[in-house]
């Protein structure tokens, strides 16, 4: 049996999906919610076995420990909420460990890595209530600093055995701030389903999509001053604003309104997945002005439409993509070209579709995912 311990968030669905198809029947799934209710998902019980229980309660940790005395594994999807590095740390079990690293445990536990650039974060902070500035500058770091430690205690205590990732560049950066290695696989929540026509084509790519949430890592205001000189006065600007910081939101289309009049599209509502795909298939270029790994989806979404996708060098998923092959662009060394507002040439475009079928295909997702488990189980 492989027990997975997991949130009620919207990827749940996905994942008890992904892993039924791979080993069906013998998965649990011990989904922990801070919240007063939740979802039954009475369609997926008759699949297999979820159990909901509320973190930080004797309770949850009565369900744990019984369930991991019969487990062959045990999943931790993710690690940076604090309930789970509590009962890392607190409790030792006889029983296989791995975890699915999402990134926030690394960019956002960690007090020593800084996501922002300077024109964002200068305008954010400068936005903030006194209150709410002190929280997130002088708090939150307290705060960081205290589970980083737990983090890296737990790593070094070899209590997750495993770092299952498809970008292994994470896992190096991890090991330089940590300072311990890991066992390493590979594992990824994303799979390439064509469900419609893919649009491969450059008679309807003119537009720009900046970012993909009101988190201030997207740094938005930065990106805005790096192409408000560029030749774009026909495009559309659109900008996804529609989760994350209601502040961030709102000092981010005051901005976008400022620089690009009325070209600004900011999408603050949330849009069918349909008409999503409809706006990033309008759209020659994509830029992602993380330092950090994020958007993986969007960015995936992007190239198998035949986006011309730019990302900072120091982004971990530019790294990844770069060594599959694909063509993506960089913002410190390509934005300022002539052509970098163009669409990508068609025979790119097919070059990066070709590449997502070959690497992230439902099928051969599947088919690794199951190849690292069967290693682990078999150690």
């Amino acid at each position: 049996m492989i027990l997975h311990i997991i949130d009620d968030e919207k990827f749940l669905v996905s994942a008890i999906t992904l892993f039924e198809t791979i080993y069906p029947g013998e998965n649990v799934f011990l989904v922990g919610t801070d919240k007063k209710g939740f979802n039954n998902y009475e369609d997926l019980k008759e699949l297999t076995k979820i159990v909901f229980k509320k973190v930080n309660t004797d309770e949850y940790i009565h369900e744990y420990l019984n369930f991991t005395k019969t487990a062959n594994l045990v999943l931790f999807h993710n690690v940076y909420k604090t309930y789970k590095l509590k009962l890392l740390n607190k409790y030792s079990i006889d029983v296989e460990t791995a975890w699915f690293f999402w990134g926030a445990e690394l960019y956002g536990l960690n007090p020593f890595y800084n996501a922002l650039l300077p024109k964002t974060k200068k305008a954010y902070f400068k936005s903030l209530p006194l209150k709410v500035y002190l929280k997130k500058a002088i708090l939150s770091n307290i705060k960081k600093y205290y589970y980083w430690g737990i983090f890296k205690k737990i790593l070094k205590q070899n209590k997750l055995k495993f770092t299952l990732t498809n970008i292994a560049e994470d896992i190096d950066l991890l090991e330089h701030y940590a300072n311990c290695k890991t066992k390493r696989g590979w594992f990824t929540y994303y799979t390439f389903n064509q469900t419609s026509n893919l649009h491969i084509n450059n008679e309807a790519k003119r537009d720009v999509l900046i970012g993909n949430s009101s988190s201030e890592t997207n740094n938005h205001l930065d990106a805005f001053h790096l192409i408000k000189d560029k030749n774009i006065a026909d495009k559309k600007i659109y900008i996804p604003l529609n989760y994350g910081d209601e502040r961030y939101k709102d000092l981010v289309v005051k901005q976008a309104a400022t620089i690009f009049k009325e070209q600004a599209r900011p999408i603050t509502e949330f849009l069918s997945i349909e008409a999503y795909t409809s706006i990033i298939r309008s759209c020659s270029v994509l830029i992602m002005n993380h330092k950090r790994q994020q958007a993986f989806n969007t960015i995936m979404m992007a190239l198998a439409n035949g986006c011309k996708v730019f990302m900072r060098e120091e982004n971990t998923i530019y790294k990844t993509l770069k060594r599959e092959g694909f063509i993506v662009f960089s913002i410190d060394k390509d934005i300022n070209n002539k052509s970098a507002f163009k669409a990508l040439m068609i025979e790119e475009q097919h070059h990066n579709l070709k590449l997502i079928k070959e690497n992230y295909s439902k099928n051969n997702v599947l088919s690794r995912i199951k190849g690292e488990l069967e290693e682990i189980l078999n150690e």
